[in-house]
């Protein structure tokens, strides 16, 4: 238990602007947003010899805050026609406030690290440096330190011993800017819809990728490996970031945790397709129906990422191939209205 235990306390504040130009032909809403969370609740891991690996604790406060603009442009809108066009946008910043005293404006958690200041966003781990071209052993960045532990300045090294090497954060991993576009065209009993979804500027680690450059180790023998292994040091290929492939030695080289599985998180998803055709009123209700719409659709339909196999969609920092993606769906449909 914890004695000093409160409830969290959020506030949000929101303004927007609706706006519409040319008889509403151009219309859209733009929208600053902030909301602070105080006293965030947290079970903070503790070492299991004090007879519990965790006690809740009120951790911090953190505030995220942005702009969100959403458009509708209708470049034709007549009787038998219409055609519409839409887009969002949505700008966030995520910045943690303040820790608890206890944790001296800094907290390590795993892969995880959380300082006042910046953002909650971003991952501890060491850097990667590339393969020495002699040998094909994996390297990695070191730095000196004070007596504070802050890195000292211009005392970078290479290493080829892992855990010779720093953590370091790897800075914001947000995406600058997410959200998503489409359009919707009828023209003559005929409809058309299509939506799309981005995100541009992030980066996430692709922890499927690690796990599918393979360790070396038995237990993994027969295993899949991702087809960049074909791109491994060897004596006729020395100028790779691939290390060399070896049994004893492949686990430091391809499992420990390195900002080697960084990728750009940039992703473009067609989300969804649907086409239908709705018959004419003076010929459906002939028959006493009001309308009759015969439709198809699709769903997840694509996504083109960085790397084949990875979803930018799971989370703002890992991705892995332990969670299906989201399924594709064809579907079809006669809706009749009396």
């Amino acid at each position: 238990g914890n004695k000093n235990l409160t409830w969290e306390t959020s506030n949000s504040f929101n303004v927007g602007v609706d706006f519409g130009f040319w008889d509403r032909k151009l219309s859209g809403t733009v929208e600053y947003f902030n909301r602070q969370t105080s006293d965030m609740l947290y079970n903070r891991p503790t070492s299991p010899s004090l007879g519990y690996t965790s006690i809740p604790m009120n951790i911090g406060s953190m505030r995220n805050s942005g702009f969100e603009i959403e458009l509708t442009y209708r470049p034709i809108a007549t009787k038998n026609l219409v055609w519409a066009i839409n887009a969002n946008a949505t700008f966030v910043n995520n910045k943690v406030l303040k820790l608890a005293p206890e944790l001296g404006g800094k907290w390590i958690n795993g892969s995880r690290i959380y300082r006042e200041g910046e953002s909650m966003y971003q991952l501890y781990m060491v850097k990667y440096a590339g393969v020495d071209k002699a040998t094909g052993e994996a390297l990695y960045w070191g730095f000196d330190t004070d007596d504070n532990g802050d890195k000292v300045p211009g005392s970078d090294f290479v290493t080829k011993e892992w855990k010779s090497a720093y953590r370091q954060s790897t800075g914001d991993l947000l995406p600058i800017v997410y959200g998503g576009f489409g359009t919707t065209l009828n023209a003559y009993g005929f409809d058309l819809g299509l939506a799309f979804s981005y995100q541009l500027g992030g980066k996430i680690y692709d922890q499927g990728y690690q796990y599918l450059m393979g360790s070396g180790a038995s237990s993994e023998y027969g295993h899949n490996w991702h087809k960049d292994i074909r791109n491994a040091w060897t004596p006729e290929n020395p100028n790779t970031n691939v290390p060399r492939l070896d049994a004893q030695a492949a686990y430091s080289y391809y499992s420990y945790l390195c900002d080697r599985g960084l990728i750009t998180s940039n992703y473009l998803s067609l989300n969804n397709i649907t086409l239908g055709y709705t018959l004419p009123s003076n010929f459906t209700k002939k028959f006493g129906v009001e309308s009759l719409r015969i439709y198809g659709a699709a769903d997840n339909v694509a996504l083109w990422s960085a790397r084949k196999g990875l979803d930018p969609r799971q989370s703002f920092t890992a991705a892995t191939t332990s969670l299906y993606t989201a399924l594709r769906c064809i579907s079809g449909g006669l809706k009749v209205t009396f």
